[in-house]
């Protein structure tokens, strides 16, 4: 075992016998791939690397995973607490975990918000084992150039990489020719490379993910997440498929056949045992003949609750009887602000509110179940549009939860613009989201719009809104009284959530209210055992 000093937080170098001489495994038969990711795990990122993961193991490697849970962080979707992050969250003890599976190469899977973090990981890496580190991601995506400039970074994956990653390592393994990799940027003779762009991944050629990557830090005995396209045709300026699309066009928005899906779920069945499914694709409909096939096979083979995304757009009665007959038991609809004016020509999204109110009462017609997205901290908005959205939510019958967010400048992101103009942002973001900005979408909100009106009073609101009686909502702010919901804690928020998920027989709620105890216990007891 690697000696790991506490006090320095950093691993040992000393006596540890590298496995592979830098870049050079022609007489290795079999490699050692170790990945590393930080961040939570329903989000697309940490599926696609259970696909990675299968892949690599079907082309002969093994495959050794580093996961940080992030447990408090910024991407954490319960609580963000600094001090207990740190409490909980080893850079050393990472770098100890890495030393230890005696890697060939090293894949880093990196977010806009962790890559300052996975950059001194994967410096401090660098230093203690002598193999090529590869950044891959999002953020490698979206800004490959300023990866490279770290010279401890010796390859960046921009696009997919289920086949540029077997490629770049068949290239270690071989020639060594890296021009023939694609979707890679490398270096040769003090300069940065770029390789061609590869197509997009057939999405049916891909093997079944490697759902036990992440355990035993996430349980699939209960939920099962699937992925069943990537990509979206719509263009909101903020969204992460939006910029990738600038690296492949229209046609990164594919969707896998129904078979391939059914074959998943069917296998996935039979070894967990799930009692839910939940789809993460970026909206399920808007394909009526492939949802109808998809809807029929999984009633008739899977026959279990699931949760799915949809749009409000081209949402009508069809739609509804057809995915609650199937077993939805809640759709989670994108609306992120009720402010049209904002919506449309800050978001790029084109939905009115006449047409979100009228899938809303569609759901509530149906008995069906659903979560509305709201985003906080856009480019101009006010406190009378917070105000505003709290009685439109309100008179919604079927909500079960509004999933409060806060927007997050992705670099390059279209909506960088307007948070300029709104002097939102500083003139240089681009740089300085380049460097990565520690920020997610869950964070807390603590900032103060222009008005004075703080954004966290409002998120609290939001998320207790379902419990308040009208008539205590209307007290609220008739007399402003919102302006002290920040001071309830956020343990009390969550309590709150919970009844609500309770009265609404919430499934996917109950999940953190189950595992997330368990989740705290086992990382305090880890930090514990260390000492």
């Amino acid at each position: 075992m690697t000696p790991y000093d506490e006090r320095t937080g950093m691993a040992y170098s000393q006596g540890f016998k590298i496995l592979n001489p830098y870049g050079v495994f022609r007489d290795i038969a079999i490699l050692n791939i170790t990945i590393i990711y930080k961040g939570r795990y329903h989000i697309r990122q940490a599926l696609d690397l259970e696909i990675l993961s299968s892949v690599l193991q079907n082309r002969g490697h093994t495959v050794r995973f580093v996961y940080v849970p992030d447990l408090f962080g910024v991407t954490d979707n319960v609580l963000q607490i600094k001090y207990l992050n740190a409490l909980v969250t080893s850079l050393g003890k990472s770098i100890t975990n890495i030393v230890e599976t005696t890697p060939s190469v090293v894949i880093f899977s990196v977010l806009p918000g962790t890559y300052r973090w996975m950059r001194e990981l994967a410096e401090e890496t660098k230093k203690v084992v002598n193999a090529p580190i590869v950044f891959t991601g999002l953020h490698p995506t979206l800004v490959p150039d300023r990866v490279m400039k770290d010279r401890f970074v010796d390859y960046v994956i921009e696009g997919e990489c289920e086949e540029a990653i077997p490629a770049l390592i068949n290239a270690l393994k071989n020639s060594g020719d890296m021009e023939k990799v694609g979707n890679l940027r490398y270096r040769m003779d003090g300069e940065v490379k770029k390789t061609t762009q590869m197509n997009p991944v057939d999405l049916d050629s891909l093997p079944i993910p490697d759902k036990a990557l992440f355990t035993p830090h996430v349980q699939h005995s209960y939920s099962y997440v699937a992925m069943v396209s990537r990509g979206c045709p719509f263009h909101c300026s903020y969204c992460e498929e939006t910029s990738m699309k600038k690296v492949y066009g229209s046609r990164y928005f594919r969707r896998r056949k129904v078979d391939n899906i059914i074959e998943e779920l069917s296998s996935a069945k039979q070894k967990y045992g799930f009692k839910e499914v939940i789809f993460k694709d970026s909206y399920l409909t808007g394909d009526m003949k492939w949802l109808v096939s998809l809807m029929k096979r999984y009633k008739e083979e899977i026959d279990l609750p699931f949760k799915c995304f949809c749009t409000i757009n081209g949402f009508n009665e069809k739609t509804a009887s057809l995915l609650k007959e199937a077993g939805c038991y809640c759709i989670e609809f994108g609306l992120q602000t009720w402010n049209e004016r904002l919506r449309r020509e800050v978001l790029k999204r084109y939905e009115t509110n006449k047409e979100a109110l009228e899938a809303f009462e569609i759901c509530d017609k149906a008995g069906l179940s659903y979560d509305i997205d709201h985003m906080f901290d856009l480019p101009g908005e006010m406190e009378e549009d917070h105000i505003k959205g709290a009685k439109r939510y309100k008179t919604l019958r079927c909500l079960n939860r509004i999933k409060v967010h806060r927007l997050v400048y992705l670099p390059g992101a279209g909506i960088i613009e307007e948070g300029i103009k709104c002097a939102s942002l500083p003139g240089n973001f681009d740089v300085i989201s380049a460097e990565g900005v520690e920020s997610d979408f869950y964070e807390q909100h603590k900032d103060i719009s222009k008005d004075g009106a703080s954004v966290r009073d409002f998120s609290v609101l939001y998320k207790i809104l379902p419990l308040l009686p009208e008539r205590m909502l209307t007290i609220l702010l008739r007399r402003r009284l919102y302006k002290v919901l920040h001071l309830i804690p956020s343990a009390v928020t969550i309590i709150a959530q919970g009844i609500i998920a309770f009265k609404n027989r919430d499934l996917r709620f109950s999940i953190y209210l189950r595992y997330y105890p368990y989740k705290i216990v086992k990382a305090v007891f880890e930090r514990g055992f260390r000492s």
